[in-house]
């Protein structure tokens, strides 16, 4: 994100990554709901097999077998967005879910019965796999728009001569005069 949050002003960096960090997040939720996977370079999620137990248990626990990732929602509701003032992470919490999780996103696993339905990028890779699909990544970049300001040209002389300031603070104190019932007062 380091070039995108350029314009953004230093102190709204960190609250600018977060927010595109959670629109990153949201979208990512909608692509699964489409049973398709958020990363570039990769399609549809491949349909649950049809002799599978799995699609026979998720048939009967929520009424459809759809591959969205979606058995019980522990998977979805684990992950979770962490940012700093130039980047932020989207992270699977859990150790269920992280095994979940690394399984479907790298199939690496040949005790896993799990199908490959990426849906996080692979951020060891570079390439096909390693980003956001372009809709995502436009949303990410409209969302740190909201924080930009123009950057503003400090005038070369940043602190006025001190016998402007003098005058100015002499002026000011002869403006203030005691009034009669101050007088009597005092």
């Amino acid at each position: 994100l380091g070039d995108l949050l350029e314009k953004v002003p230093e102190e709204d960096r960190e609250d600018a990554a977060n927010d595109a960090g959670e629109v990153a997040l949201q979208k990512i939720h909608e692509y699964m709901d489409k049973e398709t996977s958020p990363v570039s370079g990769e399609g549809k999620f491949k349909a649950l097999d049809k002799k599978s137990a799995y699609r026979k248990l998720k048939q009967k626990m929520v009424g459809n077998q759809r591959p969205n990732l979606r058995l019980t929602g522990s998977l979805i509701e684990s992950m979770e967005v962490s940012a700093n003032d130039s980047s932020f992470t989207i992270s699977v919490t859990g150790d269920e879910n992280i095994g979940k999780a690394h399984n479907h996103n790298t199939k690496k696993s040949s005790e896993s019965p799990l199908v490959k339905r990426q849906f996080l990028p692979d951020d060891q890779a570079t390439g096909k796999n390693s980003k956001l699909k372009r809709g995502i990544v436009k949303a990410i970049k409209e969302s740190i728009a909201k924080y930009e300001k123009p950057v503003e040209q400090r005038p070369e002389e940043a602190v006025a001569p001190p016998l402007t300031v003098e005058a100015n603070y002499q002026k000011l104190f002869q403006s203030f005069k005691e009034t009669k019932r101050e007088k009597e007062i005092a």
